[in-house]
């Protein structure tokens, strides 16, 4: 029996580590946010997320900041709710995030929010 929990153990540890992995790769914890922008968490995870694809679809802006079964998904209007906020708290900073219809939302001059990081 003490066989199976170890090995559960350690299963569980490496799953968690995976998690870890993808959760870095949609929102990449080298991105700095300014503490001026008054951003909340989402709403930095949001930023970070879009600095790292030319174009996110809003469901995939939905994965980076929801997970899977422990949240609680709300509707994916939210998406257009954040990026409303955003853009507010964004635009005395020079940061635009554009519309591309039909496909999601993109970070104007993205490459210089990587490149910053």
């Amino acid at each position: 029996m003490d066989d199976l929990v170890i090995r559960q153990q350690q299963e569980i540890e490496t799953l968690r580590e995976r998690v870890r992995q993808l959760e870095d790769a949609l929102v990449p914890p080298d991105v700095s946010v300014p503490l001026e922008w008054l951003l909340t968490g989402r709403e930095a995870r949001v930023f970070a997320f879009l600095t790292t694809r030319d174009v996110a679809s809003k469901s995939a802006i939905m994965q980076a900041i929801y997970t899977a079964g422990v949240d609680d998904e709300p509707e994916i209007k939210i998406v257009d709710v954040f990026v409303c906020k955003i853009r507010k708290k964004l635009k005395p900073f020079g940061v635009t995030i554009a519309t591309v219809w039909g496909q999601g939302y993109s970070l104007t001059n993205r490459q210089d929010w990587r490149a910053a990081a």
